[in-house]
């Protein structure tokens, strides 16, 4: 679905989750009003689980209209078995907004929180013990949950991002205050780990589970974002132009597909091609284009057919950052972009380019 011009995307992790919030809010409901039936259990489990499913979807979409106040691109939120996160067109272009995008998320859990409490203290003071008060209750266990975990300040959580955002401001470099956070939110991963595994055989309770599972997260996002770092480090300075595609194999956009497929991908083992009109670059084909055209009609379809225009590609200038371009890629979800310079293509620049130069200067040690 999409709100606010931002595309919601369910991960398929839900399926385990969802009916995991349903089963433990039930049980609250069993145990709280004892006089209802069996089908009403579920129904209130099921309530309580959306609204908490809810609250998740708020929490991101916060960051993200935050995001979209200072005109960062929010590409989609997709929302997983672990919380949720925004894809951002951009990153935030100084420490400053990104504490205020990354702080708005927590802010609105408290709120939620605040909110809750308000509704169970109104029902709790009337002496009204209703299933409202009962919801109300999951929702200021789940946004109180929220809001302390997010408070961790290692990645991906927001409390990282907030350090990070503090350290930047301050120091005036955002590779160095993500590599520190980076440090610090390894170091927590390997004490909740730890910490989580020998509680485990004391209070056998999910408590330990879930800090095992928060110390697991931390840890593969602590390794994923120094390694970023590195990859940026490596790459700072580096033009498109050292790393692109010069000698471009392109098409006749009056090409048939079934010409593409044979003469070009079977032979190039290309997936993108740039398309000419004799020469006037006209755009771009690619495998995914081919894919939903039926075989029996690549004879009789062109490329021209299922072209992506010019106007709608994104392009780069052999000037340009390789680091910029590579996150601008990752964060767009693009494989390959042509180099545009005065108006005319000089080459195509692929994320396998940028990473390839990566890993030989990783393993010449000059990473």
């Amino acid at each position: 679905m999409r709100i606010g011009g931002i595309s919601i995307i369910i991960d398929y992790s839900w399926l385990v989750i969802f009916p995991f919030f349903v089963v433990i809010t039930k049980g609250f409901f069993e145990q709280a009003y004892p006089d209802y039936s069996v089908p009403f259990y579920w129904a209130m489990g099921g309530v309580a689980s959306l609204l908490i499913f809810l609250s998740v979807l708020i929490h991101e979409l916060a960051h993200s209209f935050v995001a979209k106040k200072y005109g960062i691109r929010i590409r989609s939120i997709r929302l997983h078995i672990f919380g949720g996160m925004s894809h951002l067109g951009l990153e935030p272009q100084t420490g400053r907004h990104e504490f205020v995008i990354t702080l708005a998320g927590w802010v609105v859990n408290m709120a939620l929180g605040c909110f809750s409490l308000m509704v169970y203290s109104y029902f709790w003071l009337m002496q009204q013990i209703t299933p409202v008060t009962g919801i109300a209750a999951c929702l200021i266990v789940a946004n109180g949950t929220l809001a302390v975990i997010h408070m961790i300040p290692g990645f991906p959580l927001d409390g990282g991002r907030v350090l990070r955002a503090i350290l930047w401001d301050r120091w005036g470099d955002k590779a160095r205050a993500t590599k520190v956070v980076s440090q610090v939110g390894n170091a927590l991963a390997l004490f909740f780990i730890i910490f989580g595994i020998l509680l485990l055989p004391v209070i056998q309770s999910l408590f330990s589970v879930l800090l095992v599972v928060i110390g697991l997260f931390m840890k593969l996002a602590a390794v994923g974002n120094y390694q970023s770092i590195m990859q940026r480090q490596a790459l700072a300075g580096v033009p498109v132009r050292q790393v692109m595609t010069e000698d471009v194999v392109s098409v006749d956009w009056l090409l048939s597909v079934e010409e593409l497929v044979q003469d070009y991908i079977y032979k190039y083992q290309f997936t993108h091609f740039p398309v000419f009109n004799r020469d006037e670059f006209m755009g771009m084909v690619s495998l995914d284009k081919v894919k939903p055209v039926a075989r029996e009609l690549w004879t009789f379809k062109q490329v021209r057919d299922i072209i992506t225009p010019i106007e709608n590609i994104a392009s780069v200038r052999p000037i340009d950052d390789a680091s910029e371009v590579l996150n601008r890629m990752v964060s767009e979800d693009i494989r390959c972009m042509p180099v545009i310079e005065n108006g005319k293509l000089v080459g195509i620049v692929s994320r396998s380019d940028i990473v390839n130069l990566f890993k030989i200067k990783s393993d010449l040690g000059t990473a």
